[in-house]
Parts: structure tokens; sequence; C-alpha cells
């Protein structure tokens, strides 16, 4: 398994599983060991989650900086919603605990239909195994910058809003650890989808370049048809992805409208009341890394079909006869599927236009907000 090879240290960061080498078919298995750690690692973040949704009214002084009506109502939205996407992850995490496996098996049969071995595999995932680690080394550097922050103003700033970054912090590192895993795979099913995209650019410069009746028809159709496998087997995997992760994928875009529409209110009041919250705004900067890094990864995945799609469309189809036509067809119809979108229960599409949509959402509400603020000091003078 060659992509477990690759990606090995960011692998036993997350699995909690074992490769079993005797087992061709399906060598991934569950490690009982890290398995029964990785279930009591969430039961205890449930019930410390848990703990704090019941008791969290009770702390409000030490958790909500004490502003205004409008103020302590964005914040609470801010809080509930990190900790709601916290509870909601550690539950899917817990209970698709054994759906992991199936995803790094349907990788397997993936590199062994396109003959990965450990003589190409270094070209296939040397990139997204540089630009994976960029990302994950990157976020790591944001988060101790936060705390190094953090560290050197504890004694000036005020002391709700620290408990409430800190607080921040440790529920978001639920989430963001669950959006890596998410994004690794991703990078890998990419990886995969550009070893097809070369295999095909292949078969179509070889149907190109032939000439009429010339016989090499059998091999050309066996090679379009373990490329047709292929892409099969990676709709497979990214379906297993989103089945997987499609519960808490829901809940951090939730999060993330949630949390653009609270920095662009911050923004603008601090604009208005000519006053300095800069950390607050600044505890989300981790957050929003990563889920542009994904949001960049999941338009990766797709250009990699759109490729595939404009590859296809070179064919010279008068050279080719009618088997290797339906073939190519049969391909092209599959990438018009569109099935490599993560779609949060049809809400919303995992895309930059997402991205804008919160932004112009965000901004929408606080003008609103805006304009009632207005309207009640004008009734007040």
């Amino acid at each position: 398994m060659e992509a477990e090879k690759h990606f090995r240290s960011f692998f036993n960061f997350y699995r909690h599983h074992q490769i079993d080498p005797t087992d061709k078919t399906n060598p991934f298995k569950l490690n009982p060991y890290r398995h029964k750690l990785f279930i009591i690692k969430k039961l205890l973040i449930l019930l410390l989650c848990s703990l704090l949704g019941v008791y969290g009214k009770s702390f409000e002084t030490n958790l909500i900086p004490n502003r205004s009506c409008i103020n302590r109502l964005i914040n609470w939205f801010c809080f509930t919603s990190t900790l709601s996407t916290a509870v909601i992850v550690a539950w899917e995490a817990l209970a698709g605990c054994k759906e992991d496996v199936k995803i790094w098996n349907t990788f397997n049969e993936i590199e062994t239909a396109l003959n990965i071995c450990n003589q190409n595999s270094k070209d296939i995932f040397s990139k997204t195994c540089r630009v994976y680690s960029v990302i994950f080394y990157t976020l790591v550097a944001l988060m101790c910058t936060m705390a190094g922050i953090l560290l050197i103003q504890c004694r000036v700033m005020e002391g709700a809003l620290m408990d409430f970054i800190i607080l921040f912090e440790l529920l978001s590192s639920v989430d963001i650890h669950r959006i890596l895993q998410i994004l690794l795979y991703v990078r890998i099913v990419t990886s995969y989808l550009h070893r097809l995209r070369d295999e095909i650019r292949d078969i179509v410069q070889g149907l190109n370049a032939r000439r009429v009746g010339t016989n090499h028809d059998l091999e050309t159709e066996d090679k379009l048809r373990a490329c047709c496998s292929c892409y099969f087997l990676c709709m497979k995997a990214f379906i297993q992805i989103q089945d997987q992760f499609s519960f808490g994928l829901f809940m951090v875009c939730l999060k993330f409208s949630i949390i653009i529409w609270n920095e662009i209110y911050w923004t603008v009041y601090r604009a208005i009341m000519e006053t300095s919250f800069e950390l607050f705004c600044l505890n989300v900067v981790p957050y929003h890394f990563i889920f542009i890094s994904f949001t960049w990864s999941c338009e990766c995945l797709n250009g990699e079909i759109k490729a595939l799609s404009q590859l296809l469309n070179t064919v010279h189809m008068d050279k080719t006869t009618s088997s290797i036509k339906t073939r190519i067809t049969h391909l092209m119809l599959l990438l018009d599927y569109k099935v490599f979108f993560f779609e949060a229960f049809g809400v919303c599409k995992v895309s930059y236009k997402c991205i804008v949509q919160y932004a112009i959402s965000g901004a929408t509400k606080v003008s609103f907000i805006a304009q009632i603020m207005k309207d009640f000091h004008s009734e007040m003078s």
C-alpha cells in the first residue's frame, strides 16, 4: 500500500487500525488496542462537551465578555455553534469508527487497478505529500502562535474574553483534527485521479496517432476498461468518504458561516466604536486557514475531473472502432455525473462559491443589525 507508506506519519496520527500483509484483498484491519483508546478518547470528548452544554449557562459571566446585548448574542451564537460542532464531529467519529478501514481497503483496490508500485509511487504521491505537509505544519504553527499570543496577553486581557478564546480553540481542535483527516483522503483520491489522467492521456495520444484500420483495438479496449474500473473505484472511495464525514461536514460549514458573520460584525464594531479586539478575531485564523485549504483541495479534485473530460473530448472518433467509441462514451457519461462534490445534505456544496456566499450572508446580517441599532438609538434620542 504505497499511499500508506508516503503518508505514514499522518496515517499514524489518525489511525486506529493495522495492516495485515498476508491479506491482499483487505489488508487494513482494526487494531483492538488503538480502537479502544480511540473510543475512550471520543467518549471523554462527548462527556466534557455535554457537561459544558449543561452547565455552560451557569458560567456565562466567565465565558462571554460582558458587553451589549447584541454583542453577547453573537458571542453565544459562536459559542453554541462551536460546541455543537465538536459534539457532532466526536459522535460521528465514534459511530463510524469502523468505516475508516473500508476507505483504506478501497484505496488498496485502486492502487492494484492502477498498478501503483514502489517504482512509480514517488512520482504519484510526492507533490501531494508535500502540499499536505505544508498545510499540516502551517496549521500547527498558527495554533502555536495563537497560544503564544494568549500567554503574552493573558495579564492585560479581559478574563472572560481570554476564557472564551481558550475554550473556542480547545473545542475547535476536535473538528480541525477531523477536517485534516478528510483533507488527507481528498488529496489521496486526487493523486489517483491524476495518475488515471496520465493513463488516459497515453491512450488518447495512441488513438489520435494511429492509422485507420490498424489492429490494436483489443489492447486499447482493455486499457479503457481498466480505466473505467479505476474511475468506479475512485467514485466508491469518495462516496465512502462523504458518507463517513457528512454530519460533521455539515456542522463545520454551518460553524464557518457563523464565524464569518462574527468576524464581519466585530470588524464593523471596532471601526465604529474605535476600539480594538484584534485577538478576538485572531483566534479564528487557524480555522479559516484549514477550511479554505480543504475547499482548495476539493476544487483541485474537481479540476482533475474537468481535465479528464477535456482530454476525452480531444479523441478523434473517426479513427476508432465502434467498441472503443462505446467505451469512451461510457467514461464521458461517468464524468458527467459530478459525483466528486461534498454536499452537506444538499444545503451547501463545498466550493469557493460557498465561501463567497457565506461572506455576503454575513455582511447582510451585520448591515441588518447595524440598521436596527441605528433606528433604536434614533428613537431613544
